[in-house]
Parts: C-alpha cells; sequence; structure tokens
C-alpha cells in the first residue's frame, strides 16, 4: 500500500513538473486534455476518414490550379467585353467562349470529386466543428466567406493533450517509466507530432469545403449560357445571330465572373500554403518517429510506439515500398510526379513504422526510400526555378 501511495505521489509530482516546464501551458489546456481522454475514439475514427480525404484532394491539387488558371482567364475576357470603350467582336467573343468552357469544364471536372470527397468527409467535419475555435471571414468580390476551423494555437493545445495520451500509457505500460523524465518527455513530443498531422487535415478540409461552396454558387450561372456558348463555338446560325443577347447575358452575370476569379485565385493559393503545412508537419513527424525508433526500438520492435497517429495508412498490412524514387541523373524532374512519390515513401515509412512486427531492416529501408523521394522533389523544385 506504502509502495502504491508513493507511486501516486511521485506521479503528481512529475505531472506538475512536466506541466511547469512544457510549452503548451495555456488556457484551456486541461481541459483538452480531459476532452482528449474522453473522446480519443471519436477523435481517431474522424481524423482518419478527414485525413483519407485530404490525401485525395492533396492528388487533385494540380486541377484546383488549372480551375484557378482558367477563372483567372476568364476575367481577364470579361473585362474585355464590359470595357464600354472598347468593339465587342466576334474574336474577343470567342476568346470568352473559350474561357467560359475552360471554366466549366475544369468545374464538371472538380465537382464530382468534391462532392464525394465532401460527402465522405462531412460527418467527421460535423464532429470537428465542435472542436473548432475559430471563424474566419474571407471577403471577395461578391461573396463573405465564412470559414470554421482550427487555429494554430488549437491545434498546438489538442496536439498536446495527445502527447500526455501517450504519457499517461507509457505509465500505464510500466510504472517505473514514472521515474523517467527523459522517456515521458519524448513520449509527449512523439504523441504531440502525430497528432499535428490529422488536425491539420481537418483544418484544411474546412478551408477547402468553404471555397468549393463559393465557387460552386458563382458557376452556376454560367452553366446556365454553356449551351448558347456551345452554340457559337459550334459555328450555330442562330447562336451567332443571337450574339447580342449572349453578350448581354455575358455582362448580366460580371459579378459573378469577378468572384470566380477572386475566390478561385484565394482559394489555390490557401489551398497551396495548407499543403506546404502540411508537408512540414510530415516532416517533423518523420524526425521525431526516426529519433523515437532510434532511441526505444534499436532492434525494429516498434511494440512502444501507440497506433495514436490518425495519419497512419488503414487496412492492408501490404506495404508498398517508396524504392522508385531514387535520383535520375541530369534527366528533367516532373515536380508533380516527384511528390506523389514522396507521398507514396512517406504513407508507406508510416505504415511500416507502426507495425510491431516490422524489423529493423524494413525500417531502414523505408527511411531510405522516403529519403530518396525528398531528395527527388527538391531536386524537381530546383528545376522549377
Amino acid at each position: 500500500m506504502n509502495r502504491l501511495s508513493s507511486l501516486k505521489a511521485g506521479l503528481v509530482m512529475v505531472l506538475l513538473a512536466m506541466v511547469l516546464t512544457a510549452n503548451v501551458v495555456q488556457a484551456g489546456v486541461f481541459s483538452d486534455v480531459k476532452l482528449w481522454f474522453s473522446e480519443k475514439a471519436n477523435i481517431f475514427q474522424h481524423s482518419r476518414s478527414i485525413s483519407s480525404e485530404v490525401k485525395a484532394l492533396y492528388r487533385e491539387r494540380k486541377s484546383i490550379q488549372n480551375f484557378a488558371e482558367g477563372a483567372s482567364a476568364l476575367v481577364r475576357a470579361y473585362k474585355s467585353i464590359s470595357n464600354k470603350t472598347s468593339k465587342v467582336n466576334f474574336p474577343r467573343l470567342l476568346d470568352i467562349a473559350h474561357a467560359i468552357t475552360k471554366v466549366v469544364s475544369g468545374y464538371q471536372n472538380l465537382a464530382p470529386k468534391a462532392e464525394a470527397m465532401y460527402k465522405r468527409a462531412k460527418p467527421g467535419m460535423n464532429y470537428f466543428a465542435d472542436l473548432a475555435d475559430k471563424t474566419t471571414t474571407i471577403q471577395t468580390a461578391k461573396n463573405r466567406i465564412k470559414v470554421k476551423g482550427f487555429s494554430e494555437e488549437r491545434i498546438n493545445s489538442l496536439a498536446g493533450a495527445h502527447g500526455w495520451g501517450r504519457v499517461f500509457d507509457a505509465i500505464k505500460e510500466n510504472p517505473l517509466n514514472l521515474f523517467k523524465w527523459g522517456r515521458l518527455s519524448d513520449e509527449y513530443k512523439m504523441g504531440k507530432v502525430e497528432a499535428a498531422y490529422p488536425l491539420k487535415c481537418a483544418q484544411i478540409a474546412f478551408d477547402a469545403t468553404a471555397y468549393y461552396a463559393a465557387a460552386k454558387s458563382s458557376v452556376q450561372e454560367l452553366l446556365g449560357i454553356k449551351s448558347e456558348i456551345d452554340g457559337i463555338l459550334g459555328g450555330n446560325l442562330d447562336a451567332l445571330l443571337n450574339m447580342g443577347g449572349t453578350i448581354n447575358r455575358i455582362n448580366n452575370v460580371g459579378p459573378s465572373v469577378e468572384a470566380l476569379g477572386d475566390i478561385a485565385e484565394k482559394g489555390a493559393n490557401a489551398m497551396t500554403k495548407r499543403f506546404d503545412e502540411l508537408l512540414k508537419v510530415q516532416d517533423e513527424y518523420l524526425a521525431a518517429s526516426r529519433a523515437y525508433n532510434d532511441k526505444y526500438n534499436p532492434h525494429g520492435n516498434t511494440s512502444n510506439s501507440r497506433n495514436y497517429s490518425a495519419s497512419a495508412p488503414q487496412g492492408s498490412r501490404t506495404v508498398t515500398s517508396g524504392s522508385n524514387s531514387g535520383t535520375t541523373g541530369n534527366r528533367k524532374i516532373s515536380l508533380d510526379k516527384a511528390m506523389q512519390a514522396y507521398q507514396k515513401a512517406y504513407q508507406a515509412y508510416v505504415e511500416i513504422s507502426h507495425l510491431g512486427d516490422s524489423s529493423q531492416a524494413e525500417l531502414d529501408k523505408a527511411i531510405s526510400d522516403l529519403q530518396k523521394a525528398k531528395k527527388l522533389v527538391d531536386q524537381a523544385k530546383a528545376q522549377a526555378r
């Protein structure tokens, strides 16, 4: 009984010391820890679904950029015919017809995927909406977009709560860990960085949904004149004779055109920024995970690495290696393909690092493949400058 009392007293002292020295001390941290312990299962369940959908969205980033570029071209073409001092001739009308066609085609390519992703992610987003702490208003030419989401401070606090979860689990697994300050500190840091990934994914999902909803309302008006545009491009006599009416309709949807260009540009830039942040979180997790495994699992026994990371792929345990991401000499490297290879190698590494029966050789190979893929990305970025 005395030993149990001593352990409890020691636990209280250690936890107080960690709280007083940790960088995560802030208003609400204790409530977040309590929330994390009570809602852990729900958080992991919804995190997995949102992370999966954000990965799918990441693969569509080129399509998002193309849509934004099309919307920008449409705005330029619209301004050329909306200028009352400029004469609207057939070539200018063709320019805007082609621009509208490109935007609508880009939207029709993205919309089904976006709708499907939103539908699958909606339960998770509804859940995380209750945890979110911030509403941002984005002003465009026509819309005021309200974006619900997480501030960086909130992500830091919730991720820290997961770090505490690893601390308590380490003590539960081996009570002697209670007296190992270094081990508990490492568990906290590891838990914090692995929880940051799904929370960043949730932040991206909120942003993407808001921009998509705003773009959708503007595109609907363009869809209304799509048949007339198709007729002009196809040489339909009735459509050609009614060019004046078509020009008036284009002028009438002008506010939607300008709003769409604004939304597409801001949305694409916001997604690029968020994806860069996500890749940074992945790199931080990789570094922390490698250091943790080198220190506590030197022989490939990863049983001490609790599978809390919502970024870890679920399902099949068959690991697809990123071994094809070696150097390519002086040949020009596609940044898009390099990023895909990096994503694949990262996924392989995360999966291996969370398997309790993986060997050190498997882990070393996954790390090597990831380093090669990262080198490819750096080379591609350098070539693109």
